[in-house]
């Protein structure tokens, strides 16, 4: 009895704080949405209520004034093919991690970059990339992107690698199969779970990245999303319908992809962390 009770109040009280963690983040959305929709004029008189008259016109003049198809256009670049290097090097790099504990120094050496901050390197690898002559290039935001993702992608694939069965891998062996083979025709198709935690953790960070691109990528025609959505916002900063407006079609691929991938995000983030 006491044991049914503790538990109906352990259940009352995620209620409560999952219900007020809900509330923080759907009350500035609800701000954000309704100051994207409205006439400056009515953002003046009711700033945080619902517009009387829905101005969806908004959308279209923050996608054209604040020129997001360029910007978007270098974002899906970088961050697509940042994705594939990303998921492809750390998948590669934890299969022998995790199958061979004489490379356990390596790990490590991977797992210190999580530690390591971006600032720390920031000035050596700016001159190292001026001297490659990659800045302002979509080349060098890639690698930069790669190099910086990949601590964290080896230590969620090293983890889950470890707990699927080596009998797997025996009887491909035994069938005349090498390691490359057994890797991309066995292995790789049962890390869907921790590749679905890789993909949305890294289009999260790389997508909203802001100093990266400000750092390496400063020419006007390299400019990301995130970017044009600060050039815009100096420009345009009293027109707060057109700022909101642009910010919500920049957040719009990343609520598309994190609703396709979801179910495989709580799986494969626990099966890389708690293995490893």
């Amino acid at each position: 009895m006491n044991l049914n009770k503790k538990n109906r109040w352990s259940t009352i009280i995620s209620f409560i704080v999952l219900l007020i963690w809900a509330i923080a983040i759907l009350v500035p959305l609800f701000i954000m949405l309704s100051a994207a929709v409205k006439s400056p004029e009515e953002q003046a008189t009711n700033p945080f209520g619902w517009p009387q008259k829905i101005q969806w016109e908004t959308f279209r003049q923050a996608w054209t004034d604040a020129k997001l198809a360029r910007g978007l256009g270098n974002s899906v670049i970088l961050v697509s093919f940042s994705l594939v290097l990303i998921v492809m090097i750390g998948s590669m790099a934890a299969y022998p991690l995790a199958r061979r504990t004489k490379w356990k120094p390596v790990y490590l050496y991977f797992l210190a970059g999580i530690m390591m901050p971006f600032q720390l390197a920031m000035l050596p690898l700016y001159r190292l990339m001026k001297m490659l002559e990659l800045i302002n290039t979509y080349a060098g935001g890639i690698l930069i992107y790669v190099a910086i993702s990949l601590p964290m992608v080896i230590f969620l694939y090293t983890g889950f690698i470890k707990g699927i069965n080596h009998e797997l891998e025996e009887a491909a062996m035994v069938d005349g199969a090498n390691r490359f083979r057994i890797f991309w025709q066995i292995i790789f198709p049962l890390l869907k779970p921790v590749t679905s935690t890789v993909l949305i953790l890294n289009i999260m960070s790389l997508w909203n990245d802001f100093f990266i691109v400000l750092l390496f990528l400063p020419k006007k025609e390299m400019r990301t999303l995130q970017l044009a959505i600060f050039s815009f916002i100096g420009e345009y900063n009293t027109r707060l319908n057109l700022v909101m407006a642009s910010v919500i079609l920049s957040i719009l691929p990343l609520v598309i992809v994190f609703m396709a991938l979801q179910k495989h995000f709580i799986k494969g983030m626990a099966g890389g962390a708690v293995k490893g």
